[in-house]
């Protein structure tokens, strides 16, 4: 294990994490730079080289459009010689740019390098330069960035893929890993050469002249791949990295120098000796200045953990070379022609030009073990795979493509054709607060590139009328994701109506919703985007217990805007940390009735603050407005898919196809009952304490396992309203004391878990007015808080 040669600097269990990798130490050799997801996101820290004392964060990835991603499956890391910047190459805005950070002031800016793809970032010994591994749409190459001139030059241009480079000492070298395998320099690659029909999966390292880009092999090891190249300080050493015996460890190699112009000569025929033998791979190579401290990663005890080696050019082992592990004996077993290796082992027995593949047996039959009067029947064995003949029968019938090579030998180019299959295929059931069990059925399909999606759903009932079923097609090629739906939807309803007798009888409605709707959403970056879109609705209401009473029929035509910002990380049943927000703007424009002609303005803001690991403190602000001739109504009061619900106006307040369509639940508002305030506007702040309450917990009985159970503490303030003259947040009592009045206050404890299919959530909760708190309130519903 690579504790038992390298000091292990950190510690899994200490800080929760287990992804450590990408170490870049500084070239005094006091400090190292690295990635790790201790935050859970991927972030940029700086630890103490001898210690493993966190010194800093530089900077938090997955959080921000600056920092989309800091690239851990490509990382590249490295410090300026005197140890006071780090540049780093990150994902920002869609391209990877390099960030220089300056580690003193904690500040950072950014290269005017903007490329598809950037890795391995690398500091010139002298300071001048960087270089680093640059991708655009048709190739990788490494590439130099001068800091004098602002420069960018292009050093390989080749098809070939390059990887790790590192500065030699008086930077005139770059050491790198490829694929070239042989092709040196352009010229050599024969025209009409075909990437596809090359074997680009093995890596040797390579020297670049920086000044005459010419290039020489350093290793050759067809069997094996070696990356990370790192140089002594005095130029006549280098370390890598090597699978040569299966297993990811250190070799070095000694380099020899021409002596006219005092550049490494091809020494790829010198035997590489082993400086490490771990049984776990190391990865991600990285040297102080003096060549005296060699940071790399490993993944020991099922985490990535950073290592450092001490005086590493000076380490050898036992041994010349490593003992194959039974991975690598295999591979080269299988690496060889199958044909050889009969031919290998039945050269006694038959001639080669001669060998039947289907034969393999000279002599008596060796399958009668037990003499030739004894017949064993094999109907039931199962044999394994090795030398099965395949009769041609058998070998004509594949899944290759049939003529797809043109006269030339390339393959043909075929225009796509987009067939749709199922993506997948579910029932689910759900609970409204408003109109009680809901089940629907989902289809999705898409093309096998994913650029079309169609989308149907169904929750059929008795006949079309009374069903809800829709469709939806999204094009999602381009950044810009296009929309468009249909659907129809009906909801029954009991609500009361003042009969003629002068009396409220409960009636049962039915409303219908049927329309189109187009959507457009543009994403900003990963975080930030718009949304717009533009439905034309028709709801009607039928009162089928009152034929008398007329269908209400209304069409809606409602544009909306939206802007949009989230970079939320879930806990286990809600989100635990980051930022989300959402601001909209719609209304109906009253084209066929200017009386219901009405407009909304919407804003929610969200944001969670982790702590203990686990824990987190939910805050939420949200508040709206809606004006027009008929304007939106919002209630609160109550909790989002309340089971044993109640109303504080004894029904669903639903009081036209208005209602039904845009009348909207503000919500949670615990310690009152559903619409116990209705308005035109409305104000809700949500402050809520999530922390784990029982880890694991199972039952005697009847055994029932229940784990992960999250408790939560919560305080919900709000109001709704319709004029703002009239609205009265505080009142005096008969006493003459302040108690809340259109303020709403309620507060209490409650649990989430999940059960079953569903997620299952106990509040109980007090409303509070200043003079004191009333009778406590319970709650059963289902989902994810907010």
């Amino acid at each position: 294990d690579p504790d038992e040669f390298a000091k292990r600097l950190t510690d899994p269990d200490g800080d929760e994490s287990f992804y450590n990798t990408s170490p870049a130490i500084s070239p005094q050799g006091n400090k190292i730079a690295f990635i790790t997801n201790r935050d859970f996101f991927f972030s940029l820290y700086i630890m103490d080289a001898n210690t493993g004392e966190i010194i800093t964060k530089l900077a938090e990835g997955n959080q921000s459009p600056n920092f989309e991603e800091l690239n851990i499956l490509t990382p590249g890391l490295t410090w300026s010689p005197d140890g006071s910047k780090i540049a780093i190459a990150a994902l920002s805005h869609g391209y990877d740019i390099i960030y220089i950070f300056d580690v003193e002031e904690d500040d950072y800016y950014t290269l005017p390098i903007k490329m598809d793809g950037v890795q391995s970032v690398t500091w010139s010994r002298d300071g001048k330069q960087l270089a680093f591994i640059g991708q655009n749409s048709r190739q990788t190459d490494i590439y130099t960035y001068d800091f004098n001139t602002k420069e960018i030059k292009n050093l390989t241009d080749d098809i070939f893929t390059d990887k790790d480079p590192n500065w030699s000492h008086d930077g005139k070298t770059i050491y790198f890993s490829s694929d070239r395998n042989g092709y040196e320099n352009i010229e050599d690659v024969p025209a009409g050469f075909k990437i596809y029909n090359y074997d680009f999966s093995q890596l040797e390292i390579y020297a670049l002249d920086v000044e005459t880009k010419s290039i020489k092999r350093i290793t050759d090891l067809p069997a094996s791949n070696e990356t990370s190249p790192i140089v002594s300080p005095d130029g006549s050493q280098i370390l890598f990295i090597s699978d040569l015996n299966g297993i990811n460890n250190i070799y070095k190699k000694n380099l020899v120098f021409a002596s006219t112009d005092n550049y490494v000569n091809d020494i790829k025929d010198i035997k590489p000796i082993p400086v490490t033998n771990s049984q776990s791979g190391l990865y991600q190579l990285s040297a102080s200045e003096d060549g005296k401290k060699l940071a790399f990663s490993s993944l020991y005890k099922s985490s990535f953990n950073i290592f450092l080696l001490n005086n590493p050019f000076e380490s050898e082992l036992d041994v010349n070379e490593l003992p194959l592990t039974k991975y690598r004996q295999g591979k080269l077993n299988l690496d060889a022609p199958p044909l050889e290796l009969l031919k290998e082992e039945n050269e006694s027995s038959k001639d080669s030009t001669d060998f039947n593949p289907s034969k393999f047996f000279a002599g008596n039959d060796s399958t009668k073990k037990y003499g030739d009067s004894i017949t064993v029947d094999f109907g039931n064995y199962v044999f394994g795979t090795e030398q099965v003949a395949v009769s041609n029968e058998e070998k004509s019938d594949t899944l290759g493509l049939i003529d797809n090579l043109d006269e030339r030998g390339n393959f043909k180019i075929n225009k796509y054709k987009i067939n749709f299959a199922p993506d997948l295929v579910y029932a689910n059931a759900g609970y409204s607060t408003l109109y009680g069990l809901i089940g629907t059925t989902v289809i999705s399909f898409s093309d096998v590139l994913g650029n079309h999606r169609l989308i149907g759903v169904t929750g059929l009932q008795i006949d079309l009328k009374n069903s809800d079923y829709g469709l939806a097609y999204y094009y999602l090629a381009k950044r810009i994701h296009w929309g468009i739906e249909g659907y129809h939807t009906a909801r029954f309803v009991r609500l009361l109506r003042l009969d003629p007798r002068g009396f409220f009888t409960s009636n049962l409605f039915r409303y219908r919703n049927f329309g189109v709707s187009g959507s457009a959403s543009f994403p900003l970056n990963r975080f930030y985007r718009f949304d717009f879109g533009i439905s034309v609705l028709n709801v009607t209401g039928e009162n089928l217990d009152n034929i008398l009473e007329p269908t209400e029929n209304v069409t809606f035509t409602v544009p909306q805007v939206s802007f949009v910002h989230d970079n939320v990380l879930w806990g286990y049943t809600a989100p635990i940390q980051g930022t989300r927000y959402r601001f909209d703007v719609f209304g109906n424009l009253g084209a066929t009735d200017p009386g219901k002609s009405f407009y909304s303005i919407i804003g929610d803001l969200r944001t969670y603050l982790r702590f203990f690991y686990d824990h987190s403190l939910a805050l939420r602000l949200s508040g709206g407005y809606s004006g027009g001739e008929n304007p939106q109504r919002f209630f609160i009061g109550g909790t989002e898919n309340w089971i044993n619900r109640t109303f504080a106006t004894t029904e669903v307040p639903i009081q036209s196809a208005s209602d039904f369509a845009f009348l909207t639940a503000v919500l949670p508002l615990r310690g009152y009952n559903y619409s116990e305030r209705i308005g035109t506007r409305y104000l809700l702040a949500n402050m809520e304490l999530r922390f784990p309450l029982i880890r694991y917990l199972l039952t005697g009985g009847i055994p029932l396992l229940f784990n992960n159970i999250i408790g939560v503490a919560f305080i919900d303030a709000g109001t709704t309203w319709y004029d703002n003259s009239k609205i009265k947040l505080f009142s005096r009592n008969t006493a003459g004391s302040i108690i809340t009045d259109d303020l709403l206050v309620g507060t209490g404890v409650g649990a989430r878990v999940y059960f079953l299919y569903f997620l299952l959530r106990f509040d109980v909760a007090w409303a509070y007015n200043i003079e004191g708190f009333s009778s406590p309130k319970f709650y059963f519903s289902l989902g994810a808080d907010f």
